[in-house]
């Protein structure tokens, strides 16, 4: 193998999460930024430990200066019914090379997960 490199691709994920896991990782943190998409005027529940980043032209700037680690493992979501602005996030997430990106779509009744109820 001499004069030859080897060198491995990492591909960039994202992948949606189901409610559970959404509620699991609420409760157990890890090493998880979790990011309400939408303004925290707006957005019904008030989960602790969040960063609120809205969704728009400049959320690849304003994500990627707050955490320039492309390790950093990240759930985005909204809790407005029919937003696909974490799905988008996801995605730009990726483009930009963050390689740990999750995404849950919910709805206002998600506002009972802080609480421990289902």
């Amino acid at each position: 193998m001499k004069g030859k490199k080897l060198s491995i691709k990492v591909s960039n994920m994202k992948y949606e999460i189901p409610r559970e896991a959404f509620k699991q990782r609420l409760e157990d943190r890890l090493n998880f930024v979790m990011v309400d998409l939408l303004p925290a005027d707006r957005t019904p529940a008030k989960f602790e430990n969040v960063v609120h980043i809205n969704y728009s032209s400049q959320f690849k700037t304003q994500f990627s200066s707050q955490f320039p680690n492309k390790n950093q493992n990240v759930i985005l979501y909204s809790l407005e019914t029919g937003d696909d602005a974490p799905a988008r996030a996801a995605n730009d997430l990726a483009e930009l090379g963050y390689h740990f990106v999750y995404f849950y779509n919910g709805t206002p009744d998600d506002v009972v997960l802080d609480k421990g109820l289902n």
